[in-house]
């Protein structure tokens, strides 16, 4: 679904902290260069991450401690992601290559090799079937995720396309740059342009029942819109940096962000409130996802780690200090 972006700075150095070893397993190194994407499996008990160093690393999400390194993509890897049944692990690069392993195995079962200048941004369809990217062409294009073939082409932004997002029903597909739009995933029809322009926007997501969208923008706020109108219904602001990822909890209830200024960010969807913020990151964060449960969350950071935040902790915690 995801940007991919410049980082501010060069990685002097990945090595592990000994105070970053001490906090095993919130913190999970292992990468030699930025995550960029995580992702979590359907029953909760993997994850995966993608890196500029052109590796796939799958850890036990139940103790941090890795499992397998799946390599071959020759560019960064921007997007990853589970089949359903979370029996397969998909990635893409920033070149479209893709990859699939078999997680029980570690076998690689599919390997499509680089197809297009490079993308900004890519999502996995909720099945694994499609791949949906956005890039500096200013168009959206859906591929084929088991054959490479393109199956559809959009375009229409004023913009380059920084991100993109399926509906959990994979029926609407939401796109973001300099302005945004919600298409019909089969005809490409535009059903919706988002009103006033969004800004810049750098992530999108939908909510899980699809009423609802929220962007992530350079200016720093989140932006949470009508998707049925395109009207703007609130902005969030926490973050003094550019939002680089944003992401609907399974229930719709909560949001999570994560941003330049080395932050996450747990918001309440219905007031906008902020619950907590998590700091810890050395480098700006790229990525962020909850668990299908909702009770915990992972970042991916530019200072190379996969960090987890206990969600329900700070839920318990929150609903004390409102007592």
């Amino acid at each position: 679904m995801r940007p991919i972006l410049v980082a501010a700075a060069l990685l002097h150095s990945l090595a592990v902290p000994a105070a970053a070893k001490a906090r095993w397993p919130a913190a999970w190194y292992g990468h030699t260069n930025e995550v960029l994407c995580v992702a979590v499996s359907p029953d909760g008990t993997r994850a995966l991450s993608g890196s500029r160093d052109q590796t796939v690393r799958l850890w036990d999400a139940q103790t941090g401690k890795p499992v397998a390194v799946y390599s071959g993509h020759a560019s960064p890897v921007i997007a990853v992601a589970f089949t359903p049944d979370g029996k397969t692990a998909l990635s893409a690069s920033d070149r479209l290559a893709l990859r699939a392993w078999d997680v029980q195995s570690g076998k690689e079962v599919l390997s499509i090799p680089d197809r297009t200048p490079q993308l900004y941004t890519a999502e996995f369809s909720p099945d694994g079937t499609k791949v949906l990217t956005g890039g500096s062409d200013r168009t959206v294009r859906e591929w084929d995720a088991a054959t490479g073939k393109e199956l559809a082409f959009w375009s229409g932004h004023t913009g380059y396309v920084q991100a993109v997002a399926f509906s959990r029903d994979g029926s609407k597909v939401l796109t973001g740059g300099g302005d945004s739009e919600i298409r019909d995933a089969k005809t490409g029809e535009v059903l919706v342009t988002l009103q006033p322009p969004t800004g810049l926007a750098l992530d999108v997501d939908f909510s899980p029942g699809a009423s609802l969208v929220l962007t992530a923008t350079w200016e720093g706020a989140l932006k949470l819109w009508d998707a049925r109108t395109g009207a703007l219904k609130a902005v969030w602001k926490g973050h003094d940096k550019p939002v680089t990822w944003v992401v609907f909890s399974p229930d719709g209830a909560l949001a999570l962000s994560g941003g330049n200024d080395r932050t996450v960010r747990l918001w309440e969807v219905a007031s906008g409130r902020q619950i907590r913020l998590w700091s810890g990151h050395a480098a700006p964060v790229r990525s962020v996802a909850f668990s299908p449960d909702g009770r915990r969350a992972l970042s991916a950071s530019d200072d190379g780690s996969v960090r987890l935040w206990d969600v329900a902790k700070a839920l318990e915690e929150d609903a004390k200090k409102r007592r």
